[in-house]
């Protein structure tokens, strides 16, 4: 009776860690932002692009960003990173000074999909006005 029951428990522990690595492997799985530019929350001048660096590769047609402008208006960001690992978005020179907000969502390889948003300010460039 000991020895069923010895087998039954290590049976069962058996069982709960292979549920246990598989829930850890599917959470692996989605898309996460490693870096940045500007980082999350960055106070500066002008940046010359927004990138996301992610770890894992994207199925880039079905990645979206939208940015939400000072001025209250939003605009729809294009991707140039040849990398699928990575987006890359120039930014119009006529940007306000104010908060900003760039809303993402991608999905990865696995079909999995991911929206998380990066906050960044524009302050007012040291040589004058925009």
């Amino acid at each position: 009776m000991r020895c069923r029951d010895s087998l039954r428990a290590v049976g069962l522990a058996s069982m709960l860690m292979a549920g246990t690595g598989s829930f850890l492997s599917t959470a692996r799985a989605q898309a996460v932002v490693v870096a940045s530019t500007p980082a999350d929350g960055a106070t500066l001048t002008m940046p010359p692009a927004l990138e996301l660096r992610f770890n894992t590769q994207l199925d880039k047609r079905a990645s979206h960003l939208l940015l939400a402008r000072a001025d209250g208006s939003t605009q729809t960001l294009t991707d140039h990173a040849a990398s699928a690992w990575v987006i890359r978005c120039t930014l119009a020179q006529d940007l306000i000074p104010g908060p900003y907000l760039l809303r993402y969502q991608v999905r990865d390889g696995a079909g999995h999909t991911t929206r998380g948003v990066l906050r960044f300010t524009l302050m007012a460039r040291a040589d004058g006005p925009r």
